[in-house]
């Protein structure tokens, strides 16, 4: 019998986590024919600080926004993205996401998670972790979660070498084009896959995570 190939969830609170945190292991995967898919908590229409409550301003974003979710994760190799309906900046006050989450774990038989892991220093990020951990716990299913980081250095246990993808990596953030206009978003996160790689010489670029089991990943919090 023909071995079923590999499948990944990302859980990624706004359109360009999923790049800026592990856009070079994604790309890795998809080469070695792992199927990725994204799930997108928000479509980040708050991604503007002019936003405010806005209606028409945050719409237009969403939809810019979604669209540069799209062309990235093309890059990066993924089989399929979609987008769960949750409020950027206001995922803490979700906790029905949980639900949708544990819905979108129902429907494949994925062996690997990723999510920002708890303690990175951002509200939605910390929020979308947090849901997470609520959806494994009522599927009681067994999953490899790498947990990876945006805003905040974690205590990683594990690097992946990624100085063949980086420009895939590069790439893929430079369709964000609605975020590189505000903050220096590409050097940063270069600049972060280039101190990992010290951290497994001789490799220049390096994405880190910290790997854990389901036990291990209810424990943290």
């Amino acid at each position: 019998m023909p071995e079923r190939r590999q499948e990944v969830l990302v859980l990624a609170p706004h359109p360009d986590d999923e790049t800026f945190g592990c856009g070079g292991t994604l790309r890795m995967l998809a080469d070695r024919g792992v199927c990725i898919d994204v799930a997108f908590l928000t479509r980040g229409e708050q991604g503007f600080e002019s936003c405010g409550e806005n209606g028409i301003e945050q719409q237009a974003l969403a939809e810019t926004r979604s669209k540069e979710a799209r062309k990235a994760c093309e890059i990066l190799g993924a089989r399929n993205i979609r987008f769960l309906g949750g409020r950027d900046t206001r995922l803490n006050e979700q906790p029905e996401l949980a639900a949708e989450i544990a819905r979108v774990l129902g429907e494949t038989a994925y062996q690997r998670v990723f999510c920002p892991w708890p303690h990175d220093a951002h509200a939605d990020h910390q929020a979308a972790f947090r849901h997470l951990r609520e959806a494994v716990i009522c599927t009681r299913k067994a999953y490899n979660f790498w947990l990876y980081e945006i805003w905040k250095p974690l205590p990683a246990n594990t690097f992946v070498p990624i100085d063949l993808t980086i420009d895939a990596k590069r790439r893929a953030i430079d369709q964000y084009d609605s975020q590189l206009s505000q903050l220096s978003y590409r050097e940063g996160f270069l600049g972060l896959a280039a101190y990992r790689g010290l951290f497994c010489p001789p490799s220049k670029f390096a994405e880190a995570f910290l790997v854990c089991d389901r036990d291990e990943m209810i424990g943290l919090i």
